[in-house]
């Protein structure tokens, strides 16, 4: 479900949703683990439900062999897709196809050009703190530890 509350608060932010739908692209968005108090934010110039598609295949292709995580495919995913599929396999022991669905629910946090859609995915990745073990992005686009300042808007 796409921006299904008016707002959400993450990382201690509070934050409402920005306007689309899952045919929205050039965004920055919020996935919300309904099992505990983590998020993850990503990018995409695609659709958001083909970003959406993306994430939950990774979950299935852990689910449906746990040792893709030996491969070079799984080492050197630098789009952080198999995040989501690890937080609920690591964190909460789901191991069922329907738990992506079930679990997570996202919102778009900002409509964004192309031109400045990864430092905005950065800011907010900082912002709301969602790199690990804060939350479950495992990368952050800059590969930037996190910062201990206090984001303008």
């Amino acid at each position: 479900v796409v921006g299904d509350k008016e707002r959400h608060v993450v990382g201690g932010v509070g934050m409402g949703p920005a306007l689309g739908t899952c045919s929205t692209y050039n965004i920055v968005y919020c996935f919300v683990c309904s099992k505990c108090p983590k998020y993850y934010v990503g990018r995409s110039v695609r659709p958001l439900r083909d970003r959406t598609t993306e994430h939950r295949t990774k979950f299935y292709k852990l689910l449906d062999n746990p040792s893709i995580k030996l491969t070079n495919e799984y080492k050197d995913d630098e789009s952080d897709t198999y995040s989501l599929g690890e937080h609920l396999i690591e964190d909460h022991q789901l191991c069922n196809k329907s738990d992506f669905n079930d679990t997570y629910s996202i919102f778009i946090l900002m409509n964004s050009s192309t031109t400045t859609l990864e430092e905005n995915e950065h800011k907010f990745i900082h912002k709301l703190r969602t790199v690990k073990p804060f939350g479950i992005n495992s990368n952050d686009p800059f590969g930037l530890p996190i910062l201990n300042v206090n984001f303008q808007d």
